[in-house]
C-alpha cells in the first residue's frame, strides 16, 4: 500500500521466504489461496474472505473461501486495506491509491453487500460509503457500536488521523497521529496503532468520542500494522516480522515470528485461533491453540490435551483414541441441553443437560467414590470437558457429594469449568436406569450458533467407566437443537 505499507515492508521485513514459528502452545497451519494475498481479511463459521491480487490500478479483488472452492465477490481495487463485517453479511474494505494508473475510485471505504452468500463479484467503483478521494491514505475499518464507521487515515508524521464515517460524512475524529495502522475495541477502549516518523509502533487508547485515555498500551514495537483481541485477553500486533501479545500491564510476547511482513489479522474465537497475512504468500497463516503441542490446532484435534499426531480413532466416535473416555457408550433418553449467554463475554455461560440411561446389569454406582465426567463437544472441537472429582461434603468448603438411597448430589459454588451441581438418581423401579442433571453457570461454552451440532457424554468415573451420551446432529437433515444467536442461547431435544 503506497507509503505506510511499503515503507514498512522494506525497512523492517525479515528476508523473504522465512518460515514463521509459533509460541509454545500454539501451531501454525496454512490456508492456501489462488493468489497472493492483499489488503484484508475476515471470517464467520467456515467462509473465509480475503483480498488477492497485486498492487496497481484496479489490479486487486476480494475472494470467498468456502466448501473447498473459491468465489471473487469484488473486483476493481487497486490497494486494499483491512476488513470488518457486519451482523447482515456485508463487507466493509478500505483501499488507497486512487492516483495509480488505471485506478478508476479508490482512497475511500467501500461496502460489498452479501460477502458470504454472493455469487456474482460487484466492482468496487459503485460502492462507495463516501466518495473516491475522500480518505487519502485508508488503511483499516472498525465498525464501531453506534454503527458508524472508524478509518485509520495513515497520512504521515503528525498527520495522521482516525476518521469517522457516519451518515454519508466523512470527519477526522481523532488527529495528530502519525502512520496510522490497525483499528480494534477493546470493551469501549479504541485501540489505534500507530507507527512513528523513526518506524517505531504502539498502541494508543482513546474512548470512542476521540479522548486521548493516557499513556499507550504499549510502545517501541517494530511497527505496528494491525490489532486485534484473543479470548484470553491479550491484544495480538502485527510487528513486521512478528505477531506480539501484549497483556494488560503491557508486557509482550511472542505469538509467532519469522513473517516476511505480517499484515491484516482476524480473530475467529470459535476456532480460538488468529488469521494473519504475510507479504508476497498465496496462503492466509492461522496461528492456532495447540495445548498438547502435537502440531494439530485444537479446534481440529480429537485430543485437544492429549499428544496424538495421528489421531487415530479406533470407534469413529469423533474422540481419539488417547483420550476417549467413552468406548461404549449408552444412549441417552429424554436429553435436554440448553446452553445460555454464549455469545456474551467469557465466564458469563450457563449450561442445564438431563436425562436418563439403563446400565449393563451389575454395574456399580457411585460418585461419592469415583466422580464423573462431563463432557460436550461441538462442531469445532470439546465444548467442556469437567472432572468431577470423588470425595464426600465438606461443610467448610461447601463442596463434595451427599448420597442416600441410591441418590447422590454434588455441589461446588466455585464450580468445575462452570459445572456447580450434578445430581444422579438410580431407579428403584427400573433395572439399570439412571437418571442424571447438570447445572452450571458462570462457564465458557464457544457453541458455533450456525453449526448447532452437539454431543453430550457423562462418564460415572474416569476413562473406561459406564457412560451415556446424547447425539444432537443439527442442520441439515433433522434438526435437534435450536440456536438464537441475538440471545446467544442454544435448546437440544
Amino acid at each position: 500500500m503506497k507509503g505506510f505499507l511499503s515503507l514498512m515492508a522494506l525497512l523492517m521485513a525479515a528476508p523473504a521466504g522465512a518460515a514463521p514459528v509459533a509460541a509454545p502452545g500454539y501451531a501454525l497451519r496454512a490456508i492456501p489461496t489462488p493468489d497472493t494475498v492483499q489488503g484484508g481479511v475476515a471470517r464467520r463459521g467456515d467462509v473465509l474472505l480475503v483480498g488477492q491480487g497485486s498492487f496497481g490500478g484496479g489490479t486487486e479483488s476480494i475472494i470467498r473461501i468456502a466448501g473447498g472452492g473459491a468465489t471473487t465477490i469484488a473486483t476493481g481495487f487497486n490497494a486494499l486495506g483491512g476488513f470488518d463485517l457486519d451482523a447482515a453479511g456485508t463487507l466493509y474494505v478500505v483501499d488507497n491509491c486512487a492516483e495509480c494508473a488505471g485506478a478508476v475510485t479508490g482512497d475511500t471505504l467501500f461496502a460489498i453487500p452479501d460477502a458470504l452468500t454472493r455469487t456474482t463479484p460487484v466492482t468496487a467503483a459503485g460502492q462507495e460509503v463516501v466518495p473516491a478521494g475522500t480518505i487519502t491514505t485508508a488503511q483499516d475499518v472498525l465498525i464501531a457500536p453506534d454503527g458508524s464507521f472508524l478509518v485509520a487515515d495513515a497520512r504521515g508524521v503528525g498527520s495522521g488521523a482516525v476518521v469517522e464515517v457516519s451518515g454519508g460524512t466523512a470527519t477526522d475524529l481523532i488527529t495528530g497521529l502519525d502512520f496510522v495502522g490497525g483499528l480494534a475495541l477493546q470493551g469501549t477502549t479504541l485501540l489505534v496503532d500507530n507507527v512513528d516518523g523513526s518506524f517505531s509502533g504502539s498502541v494508543r487508547r482513546y474512548s470512542l468520542a476521540g479522548a486521548s485515555l493516557g499513556a499507550p498500551l504499549v510502545s517501541g514495537l517494530a511497527g505496528a500494522y494491525a490489532t486485534v483481541l484473543d479470548d484470553d485477553g491479550f491484544v495480538l500486533v502485527s510487528a513486521a516480522s512478528a505477531v506480539v501479545a501484549v497483556a494488560g500491564d503491557g508486557s509482550t510476547t511472542d505469538r509467532a515470528t519469522g513473517f516476511s511482513f505480517a499484515s491484516e489479522m482476524w480473530f475467529d474465537g470459535l476456532r480460538d485461533e488468529t488469521l494473519v497475512l504475510d507479504v508476497s504468500v498465496s496462503q492466509v497463516t492461522a496461528i492456532c491453540r495447540d495445548r498438547d503441542g502435537d502440531t494439530v490446532c485444537d479446534a481440529d484435534d480429537n485430543c485437544p490435551l492429549a499428544e496424538n499426531t495421528d489421531q487415530a480413532d479406533a470407534d469413529g466416535d469423533g474422540r481419539g483414541d488417547a483420550c476417549d473416555p467413552c468406548t461404549d457408550p449408552l444412549l441417552v433418553t429424554g436429553a435436554k441441553l440448553a446452553l445460555n449467554k454464549v455469545t456474551s463475554p467469557p465466564e458469563d455461560d450457563t449450561l442445564n443437560w438431563k436425562g436418563a440411561f439403563i446400565l449393563p446389569p451389575a454395574t456399580t454406582v457411585d460418585p461419592l467414590t469415583t466422580g464423573v465426567r462431563i463432557l460436550v463437544d461441538g462442531a469445532h472441537g470439546t465444548i467442556l470437558d469437567a472432572v468431577i472429582p470423588g470425595g464426600a461434603f465438606d461443610k467448610g468448603s461447601k463442596r463434595g457429594w451427599k448420597s442416600k438411597n441410591g441418590k447422590f448430589s454434588y455441589k461446588n459454588p466455585a464450580g468445575i469449568l462452570g459445572i456447580r451441581k450434578v445430581a444422579i438418581q438410580e431407579s428403584t423401579k427400573v433395572a439399570g436406569l439412571v437418571r442424571f442433571a447438570v447445572a452450571g453457570s458462570g462457564g465458557t461454552y464457544p457453541v458455533d450458533l450456525e453449526n448447532p451440532q452437539l454431543r453430550a457424554t457423562l462418564v460415572l468415573g474416569s476413562t473406561g467407566a459406564a457412560c451415556g451420551e446424547a447425539d444432537f446432529p443439527g442442520p441439515p437433515p433433522a434438526p435437534t437443537c435450536v440456536a438464537k444467536l441475538a440471545k446467544g442461547k442454544v435448546s437440544c431435544k
